[in-house]
């Protein structure tokens, strides 16, 4: 019932409140320099923003930056910074998010301001947003990704299903590259990588890395993890020659789970040596390296059944695991028999937009627009 509610309100807020503000805070013009950077899930810059905030810098653009919790903050609290954003939302040239954010859909914006949707993760795994039932509420009413001019994919085989999930219209979704990918083209970003991981883990000296990673379930305020014990003992029974790290989705670690390392998991692909997954798009960043992985699903059937894929889970290129009992036995043959032929064929299909020059395409397309204005 609560969250019923919680619902409803969003709605009223939505539909009702923010439009009208909007309107009103039209008197002022469009300001074409003026890239307003935005969450409404945290505090501070997303990872997915950096490498496109460093752009901006470079270049002669007004950054305002606008970040909240909303599920940490009271209604009244919320939608005053709603009314704030709102303010910005109505002059700005630009506006960035990386996430569902929903003032950016309350209205029907002014022509001159370009919203691009950075995302937060790449190519397209488990169904999402209004290809699944379990993302939008069957009785919401308006259009969650709403106003959106630019969404910035990882490659060709993901723009049909982003255009999907999000009903966009055609031409919205290009395979120009994730932004956030670029970071992984740069050799010293790898090594602060690799020299915060053994400032913290010197343990892991001369070991070879494991990383589990699995997809966020459930809800927000109740996730679940099939597995999250039996990691526990698999990093006791690999300990001499394996290095296991447990990393929860940011959720799920509100809710209690516990990651063994408080290193961003972003920060910990480039001193991986195998990732165990799940149905996280995790998997496509990683082939950025072309290492070996394992699936890992002992809940395949059901997760497939309510949830739904854009791929066949049989086609990617390792291993998929079901039974607890052979994990470690999977873990093994995952190393034995990767085939980085296969890698690189999954990579071009999902990864071709991602060679180190996303954020350029993006900030070259923003370019051009100004130039309109």
């Amino acid at each position: 019932m609560k969250k019923k509610l919680r619902q409803y309100l969003k709605m009223i807020v939505q539909n009702g409140i923010l439009p009208v503000a909007y309107r009103l805070f039209c008197i002022q013009r469009v300001q074409g320099q003026l890239v307003v950077l935005a969450d409404g899930h945290r505090q501070s810059r997303p990872p997915s923003m950096q490498e496109l905030y460093e752009g901006l810098c470079q270049e002669s653009y007004e950054v305002s930056e606008w970040y909240c919790d909303f599920q940490a903050m009271s209604y009244g609290k919320a939608l005053w910074r709603m009314l704030q954003f709102m303010h910005l939302y109505a002059r700005a040239g630009f506006v960035v998010i990386s996430d569902n954010f929903l003032p950016v859909a309350s209205c029907k914006k002014r022509p001159q301001t370009f919203v691009i949707q950075l995302w937060h993760g790449c190519g397209a795994f488990k169904k999402f947003g209004y290809d699944t039932g379990d993302d939008i509420p069957a009785d919401y009413i308006g259009n969650v990704f709403r106003n959106y001019d630019l969404v910035p994919v990882s490659g060709n085989r993901s723009v049909a299903p982003f255009t999907s999930a999000m009903r966009l219209r055609e031409g919205v979704c290009r395979p120009i590259g994730v932004s956030a990918t670029d970071r992984y083209f740069d050799k010293d970003y790898e090594t602060s990588c690799r020299q915060e991981f053994l400032e913290s883990c010197p343990g892991a000296e001369g070991k070879k890395i494991l990383l589990w990673a699995p997809t966020f379930r459930g809800s927000a305020s109740d996730p679940v993890v099939p597995g999250s014990g039996l990691f526990e003992k698999i990093r006791e029974t690999l300990k001499e020659e394996w290095f296991v790290i447990i990393k929860y989705h940011p959720h799920m670690e509100a809710k209690g789970f516990s990651s063994t390392l408080s290193i961003p998991t972003e920060r910990l692909l480039p001193v991986t040596d195998m990732l165990v997954t799940d149905y996280s798009s995790i998997l496509f960043l990683y082939a950025i390296y072309n290492r070996p992985f394992l699936l890992f699903a002992p809940d395949l059937e059901e997760y497939a059944g309510q949830r739904g894929f854009y791929l066949d889970y049989a086609d990617l290129p390792g291993e998929c695991v079901q039974r607890e009992e052979e994990l470690v036995q999977g873990i093994r043959r995952a190393q034995e028999r990767f085939d980085p032929e296969a890698m690189r064929r999954f990579y071009k299909e999902y990864m071709s937009g991602c060679d180190g020059r996303a954020t350029q395409r993006i900030l070259d397309i923003m370019d051009k627009k100004r130039e309109q204005l």
